[in-house]
Order: structure tokens, then C-alpha cells, then sequence
């Protein structure tokens, strides 16, 4: 009986961190048109984490509820960091009104992630 519950737990998790899902892959596809400069864009399903939850247990949409994403675009130069964030929520609405319940934002300039990048050297 442990073994199977270990064996279903493992499955879950294993479906609750991949990208290949409906909401992911609108969420990749969104992004991608939306930055055609996109220098850098990582998309992680974060859904796992949050599975025990409150709230969760009753969601409709319990494998693709939480992501983090990376991206960095010179579209982003010049905006203050909510007006890129509201920039990302409206790009994509549809999907939090799918059942994304979070995410979890990295927007950066190429110059930004330039700095980082030295910075973590």
C-alpha cells in the first residue's frame, strides 16, 4: 500500500511540474509572439508546491495553478516593473481566468540581465 501511494505521489508531482500542459504551452506561445526580441524566456510550473494548499484541494485546475517565469526583451526598457507586470497579466488573462491561480514574474532588459549576469561571475 505505501508503495503505491509513494508511486501516485511521484506521478503527480511528476504532472504537476511539466510544461507541456494546454496553459503552458498557450502561456509559451503567448510570450513568444508577444516579445518577437525575446532574448531570454523561461517558463517553470511551480504547481507541485502548492498542491497542499487551502483552497487547492477543491480547484478545478490543481496541474498547471502556479508559474514562474523569465523573460527578458528590450520591450521592457523604459517601463517601472508594475507596468511591466501588468503588461504580463494582460498578455495573459486568459489563462489566469483558465485557473492560474499565481505567477511569479522575472522581467528584464537585456542591460538588466547583462548586470546579473556579471554580477553572478
Amino acid at each position: 500500500m505505501l508503495l503505491l501511494k509513494t508511486l501516485a505521489r511521484s506521478m503527480s508531482t511528476a504532472a504537476n511540474r511539466s510544461t507541456s500542459g494546454p496553459i503552458a504551452q498557450s502561456i509559451t506561445n503567448k510570450v513568444r509572439q508577444q516579445f518577437p526580441d525575446l532574448q531570454h524566456f523561461a517558463l517553470f510550473n511551480d504547481s507541485y508546491k502548492h498542491a497542499g494548499h487551502h483552497g487547492m484541494a477543491e480547484a478545478e485546475n490543481r496541474i498547471e495553478s502556479h508559474f514562474r517565469i523569465e523573460v527578458v526583451s528590450g520591450a521592457f526598457e523604459g517601463l517601472t516593473l508594475p507596468k511591466r507586470h501588468r503588461l504580463m497579466y494582460t498578455l495573459l488573462d486568459e489563462e489566469l481566468q483558465k485557473g492560474v491561480h499565481a505567477l511569479q514574474l522575472q522581467t528584464r532588459t537585456p542591460a538588466e540581465q547583462e548586470r546579473k549576469n556579471q554580477r553572478a561571475e
